[in-house]
């Protein structure tokens, strides 16, 4: 696929909880060319739970995801929830908050597989998503991930503070007053 559908491009932060190096998170969203690479994947740390949490630069609408688990099958994800406009979540409240979309996810070593989000409007016009990775493939104490894709559209509408001038008082712009000032002048 062309990389003008991955999204990786405009994200504008990621962070990762229970890894072993949560600095990493950005490293698995990268170039669908280089979803084979292994230098910056996450590793759970302690038990098989990894979240992930993105925020992108302006809206974006993921139609499709893939996810490449890395070193043997047994520490590919086998699950995952993912929520829609959620940059709060943590341990503590992610089983408080319904998913948008949940599936069961393939050991996906050929990086072929991918997987359709819906319903595609709780898909459309996001700024934050979080993936949670409750289980892999072995049951073992480490998930790994190693790429996450995202494909799909996106704006150039950026979420931005507005900058506003009021006037307190009347400053005669436009009043009759103004109007045959400005034609004497």
């Amino acid at each position: 696929p062309e990389d003008t559908w991955n999204l990786y491009q405009h994200l504008a932060s990621a962070e990762a909880m229970n890894a072993q190096d949560g600095s990493t998170a950005m490293s698995v969203f990268r170039p669908f060319v280089r979803r084979f690479e292994t230098v910056g994947s996450l590793r759970s740390d302690g038990d098989e739970e990894l979240l992930v949490k993105v925020t992108f630069a302006s809206p974006c609408s993921p139609r499709r995801l893939m996810v490449i688990g890395g070193d043997r099958p047994a520490h590919h994800p086998r699950h995952v929830r993912v929520y829609v406009g959620r940059d709060d979540l943590n341990f503590q409240s992610i089983d408080d908050v319904r998913p948008a979309f949940e599936t069961t996810l393939p050991v996906n070593d050929a990086g072929e597989a991918y997987v359709n989000t819906h319903p595609v409007g709780a898909f459309t016009n996001i700024t934050a998503v979080a993936f949670f990775f409750d289980a892999n493939h072995g049951a073992v104490d480490e998930t790994v991930v190693q790429y996450i894709g995202m494909q799909g559209d996106h704006t150039h509408d950026r979420r931005e503070a507005v900058q506003a001038t009021y006037e307190l008082l009347c400053q005669g712009h436009g009043t009759e007053a103004s109007v045959q000032q400005q034609n004497i002048a």
